[in-house]
């Protein structure tokens, strides 16, 4: 192939083509538990409305609830991903043995939203009040415990984090009519997890299989990104109130950015091509009510 500006510009748009194929073939399971939302400038700023209170009978002048009483803002950070490729490998017709890689690009591209989920999810750090997103905290008349602690994931542990979840309170001392609708787990607990909340018959705990009436309460979500120290990790998550527990902030999804043309330092001192993409975003624990987490150590 003659390096000219032509077939440059087609090798080009072949790459972005296979970049784009990967893309397509990235995970997006984190959506069943995340929200996405778009970014549109360095940092975004969330105002926590969450728990300000139910429905009310009108009587005299309307209450006013303030919904922005803890905020939360959340920095954007870069990520980037680079390939070179031998222009000698171009000139000479090889390069459908690198186009593959850009296809791995896409894919790889593409995951880094469920990673940024899943280190939200699992190690989000502070929430707006300063306090672990995992914790005990009280809004108004209501306290809230998001965190089971270290308990392992058996049906006992799952019962009471969903119970714990359905008796969450508004601000007001209200219940918010919460049902958990979603397990988290990772490879690890895939198993034990269609165990409890898909198979027809559970042991009891004497050796009788006897009917499992948590059939169909949560759906499984496989988490393939909680694994080592995440291996044992659980969580209960209600997905179905509008908004989600853990938000994903996207400004920047790159194209495919080239640098192959003679006047390139890379092509001139290394006779090489480079191309590469460029993500901005973020992700943060948003809404504690919303999930219930359990931390078992992975031994």
């Amino acid at each position: 192939m003659d390096l000219n500006k032509g077939n440059l510009d087609m090798l080009f748009t072949g790459f972005q083509a296979l970049l784009n194929r990967g893309l397509e073939q990235a995970d997006t399971s984190y959506l069943r538990w995340c929200d996405e939302v778009n970014s549109s400038t360095a940092e975004e700023i969330y105002p926590i409305t969450v728990l300000t209170g139910s429905m009310r009978e009108w009587i005299g002048e309307r209450m006013i609830h303030s919904i922005d009483f803890e905020k939360m803002t959340v920095r954007n950070r870069d990520f980037e991903h680079t390939e070179a490729i031998p222009a000698n490998a171009v000139e000479d017709d090889q390069f459908n043995i690198y186009g593959r890689c850009f296809t791995v690009m896409g894919v790889n591209s593409g995951n880094l939203w469920g990673e940024l989920a899943t280190e939200a999810l699992c190690n989000p750090g502070a929430w707006a009040d300063g306090k672990s997103f995992y914790a005990k905290r009280k809004f108004g008349k209501a306290e809230i415990d998001n965190s089971l602690g270290t308990a392992e994931l058996t049906i006992e542990n799952y019962e009471v984090a969903r119970k714990r979840m359905m008796a969450f309170c508004g601000a007001d001392g209200k219940p918010l009519r919460l049902v958990p609708d979603t397990v988290i787990v990772g490879p690890d607990l895939e198993g034990l997890a269609k165990t409890i909340f898909e198979a027809d018959l559970v042991n009891n705990g004497q050796d009788v299989a006897v009917s499992n009436i948590h059939k169909g309460e949560c759906e499984v979500c496989v988490n393939y990104g909680m694994t080592g120290t995440y291996a044992k990790y659980w969580f209960i998550a209600c997905t179905k109130r509008g908004i989600k527990p853990i938000t994903v902030q996207k400004r920047k999804a790159g194209s495919l950015i080239r640098k192959d043309k003679d006047g390139d330092e890379r092509a001139f001192w290394k006779n090489e091509f480079i191309y590469g993409i460029h993500n901005r975003g973020a992700a943060l624990a948003a809404m504690p009510h919303l999930i219930v987490g359990s931390f078992p150590e992975n031994q």
